[in-house]
């Protein structure tokens, strides 16, 4: 169970959720496999400043994997009925709740990787601060949904719908 399923309050649904993109990963899958590409075409008789590059470029690839493997199981995106969610962090966690009644903004921007693979970061502003968050995984769905409840929070306040 996530840290959010545990944290929901009474009557609160999750509506959408979402995470870190696959895209993290690139970087130390990349370092990775250069590192073992020069360590299979090298030939036994190498020298050891090749060597100690072939063995950096693997460690550095894994440390990144690692790190991005952590990034990845520890960041929810969530939207419910209620509010919106977002919390990332193992050892430092950070925890941003807007309450669907609150949200004042929500920016979605992609460069052109971001394009190409879908994701992009998302900017919230709620009570004159800004959050940041980086490489999530379908943006514009994120927006859509916490647009969809935002007017959901409003048609089940005022018991008639919006226009």
């Amino acid at each position: 169970m996530s840290f959010v399923q545990k944290n929901l309050s009474a009557n609160e649904k999750i509506v959408y959720s979402t995470g870190k993109h696959w895209y993290i990963y690139l970087k130390g899958i990349v370092l990775t496999a250069l590192g073992l590409i020069i360590a299979a075409s090298s030939d036994s008789s190498t020298n050891e400043s090749t060597n100690t590059i072939v063995g950096l470029l693997v460690f550095v690839g894994i440390i990144i994997l690692i790190n991005s493997i952590l990034v990845a199981r520890s960041a929810e995106f969530v939207v419910t009925n209620k509010r919106v969610i977002l919390k990332t962090g193992v050892l430092k966690r950070k925890l941003i709740e807007v309450q669907l009644n609150r949200a004042e903004g929500l920016t979605v921007s992609q460069g052109i990787m971001g394009r190409i693979f879908n994701f992009g970061v998302i900017k919230i502003t709620s009570g004159g601060v800004t959050e940041v968050f980086t490489k999530i995984a379908k943006p514009y769905d994120f927006k859509k949904h916490i647009n969809n409840a935002i007017e959901g929070s409003l048609v089940a306040n005022s018991g008639q719908p919006v226009m």
